[in-house]
């Protein structure tokens, strides 16, 4: 049985794409927020940090890199309301950025709890990444043992990334 793809990490390295080339207008139409400079530079920070995150996690991230981005994603979100909280002219972009990466790590979460992502038949460096930062994260551990479960219920003969 083939492993299902993350189609959402498309969807995230599209919108990654959109922030980055057109900030002023995602920002306008999908925000609602008065474009300024410092809102198109954090635009292309997020828009650069969702490629990034699209590109590490690939369409079958192992469980270690899909707690790690499930992560990321949640302190994205709970950033984005505190944004939303302390500056009252952009709350409309803190609380659709927000919701947004909520989505996301859910899905990530999802994912992860239901073993509807296994990991390939090898292991990489971004493995191994994921296993050295989850455990120093806050929240990280917690996580780290989902990602851990997975592999011993659902890829018993799937060791994780430095057990050899």
């Amino acid at each position: 049985m083939s492993p299902r793809l993350r189609s959402v990490e498309i969807v995230r390295g599209l919108w990654g794409a959109a922030l980055l080339a057109a900030p002023a207008t995602v920002l306008t139409r999908v925000h609602g927020v008065e474009v300024d400079s410092r809102a198109v530079v954090v635009a292309r920070i997020l828009g650069a940090r969702h490629l990034a995150q699209a590109t590490l996690s690939g369409l079958r991230p192992s469980p270690e890199v899909l707690a790690a981005g499930t992560w990321v994603d949640g302190v994205h979100a709970v950033t984005a309301f505190g944004l939303a909280a302390v500056d009252s002219r952009r709350a409309r972009a803190g609380i659709t950025d927000g919701v947004v990466a909520a989505l996301w790590a859910l899905f990530g979460l999802r994912d992860l709890t239901t073993g509807t992502t296994p990991p390939p038949a090898h292991e990489r460096r971004r493995d191994a990444l994921a296993t050295t930062l989850l455990p120093v994260l806050p929240g990280g551990r917690w996580l780290e043992a989902r990602a851990h479960d997975a592999r011993a219920t659902r890829l018993p003969a799937s060791p994780p990334p430095g057990a050899r």
